[in-house]
């Protein structure tokens, strides 16, 4: 009854985005930038308010009805913003149910949220703004931790607030709190990686692992056995014609590019394979060297196996998607290794910058390296990163396979499963800095 009683209250001074009709998706004008301008301050919303009704608002609009249809208000989820909708997303007495985030929530609140959970150790994958069984248990292992009554999964006002606060006295090796002044502090926990290697290059050796025997999706990070197999063919100078293959490749692909039809040597189709991540040309290159993409990656679950590889199978030359595709930072450590005892290995996997010399479809083409950590002015920069390939998809999240020369060492550092490029960055830095202050 109360909550009725501040409704009604609320309905006779609403601003005029609630004294309208019913909005929804097709709407527009300033009532509705009014409305997006709230949710977007509730965390509901990204984005600016543009005064454009769309999906999106019409989805913030239904997790915010969801919130409040779970705290008790007799209110329907469906993504029109009537004027109960409308007095309610204004009522101060309803903010703390549109600030509660559930299973079942969505938006900004759920990604800040996440990406808290992550920095405490507590949740793998990436942020999506999606609050399912695994933020729920990760919100769980947070309230057990803090020894908190009940422990629902249901994050209110409150234990938002307590989760973004300083926590480290009952999670002192989450990633967040790690000491970059004491490397050799480093453990599993203090690293974001759900699955990760560091060892000796010249000997082997495993310095500190996570769950490196773990199969997860590689991506790109294939792409290595498939230079690695293509070495093999010898005859790098020889100028070669792009087969059709290298077009029949996902719409989404990453590319070099290379077209069919095109003439130019190995070499430069290996460099645009390794640079530029280009799935057309690994597809080319497995045509090229086995007569189709079916025997070549048949050929590089050979070679895994030969080089002990014990947990790979690879379905194709780059690595895009399929859940029969699938590696292990140990594995990929090894391919790496094994790569680096390879001049023409090490240089292709080390190349800043190479130009491709036109050819018969394409003007000259320059192309690049510039992932942060060989960056001086990054903050993310390692001294002496040598390679060697990186990897993404959402499945796989980001991957990278890298290695460092200092001090007469070589480490050869895998991180898989990472849930942002930049995080992956701090780990191989932590997990380098900890392998050359052994």
């Amino acid at each position: 009854m109360k909550k009725w009683l501040c409704l009604l209250l609320v309905l006779a001074f609403l601003p005029s985005a609630a004294s309208a009709a019913a909005l929804q998706t097709g709407s527009s004008g300033k009532q509705v930038a009014e409305l997006q301008s709230r949710l977007i301050e509730l965390s509901l919303l990204s984005g600016k308010a543009d005064g454009i009704y769309g999906a999106q608002t019409a989805s913030a609009v239904e997790t915010a009805q969801w919130l409040l249809q779970t705290a008790g208000y007799s209110i329907m989820p469906d993504g029109i913003a009537g004027e109960t909708t409308l007095a309610l997303l204004f009522d101060e007495s309803a903010e703390a149910a549109l600030r509660t985030v559930r299973n079942g929530s969505r938006g900004e609140r759920v990604k800040a949220l996440q990406n808290r959970l992550i920095d405490l150790g507590l949740l793998t994958g990436t942020a999506d703004g999606v609050f399912g069984s695994r933020t729920e248990k990760a919100v769980v292992a947070f309230q057990e931790q803090m020894q908190l009554d009940q422990p629902d999964g249901v994050v209110s006002p409150a234990l938002y607030k307590l989760i973004e606060s300083d926590v480290s006295g009952a999670f002192p090796h989450a990633p967040v709190y790690f000491d970059e002044s004491d490397p050799l502090s480093l453990t599993a926990a203090s690293l974001y990686a759900p699955s990760c290697i560091l060892l000796d290059a010249p000997s082997g050796e495993v310095l500190l692992e996570r769950n490196a025997d773990e199969r997860r999706y590689p991506a790109s990070t294939t792409k290595i056995l498939t230079l690695l197999l293509a070495l093999e063919y010898g005859n790098l100078d020889d100028v070669i014609t792009i087969p059709q293959s290298a077009a029949d490749i996902p719409a989404d692909s990453s590319l070099t590019p290379v077209y069919p039809g095109e003439k130019m040597t190995m070499r430069d189709l290996l460099y645009g394979l390794m640079i530029r991540s280009g799935n057309d040309a690994a597809n080319a290159v497995s045509e090229l060297c086995a007569g189709s993409v079916e025997a070549f990656v048949n050929e590089m679950n050979a070679l895994a196996a030969e080089l002990g590889m014990r947990n790979s199978h690879f379905v194709t030359p780059h690595g895009y998607h399929d859940e029969n595709h699938f590696t292990t930072a140990r594995d990929l450590a090894i391919a790496a290794r094994k790569g680096l005892t390879d001049t023409v290995f090490c240089e292709i996997v080390t190349c800043m910058n190479y130009t491709l010399p036109a050819t018969n479809r394409r003007e000259q083409l320059v192309i690049q390296n510039i992932w942060e950590l060989f960056d001086p002015v990054s903050e993310y920069y390692i001294p002496g990163a040598a390679g060697v390939k990186s990897g993404y998809t959402s499945a796989a999240g980001f991957c990278y396979v890298g290695a460092v020369q200092r001090e007469g060492r070589t480490l050869i550092a895998v991180v898989l499963g990472e849930p942002t490029r930049n995080r992956a960055w701090i780990d191989l830095s932590r997990l380098f800095e900890y392998g050359f202050a052994l």
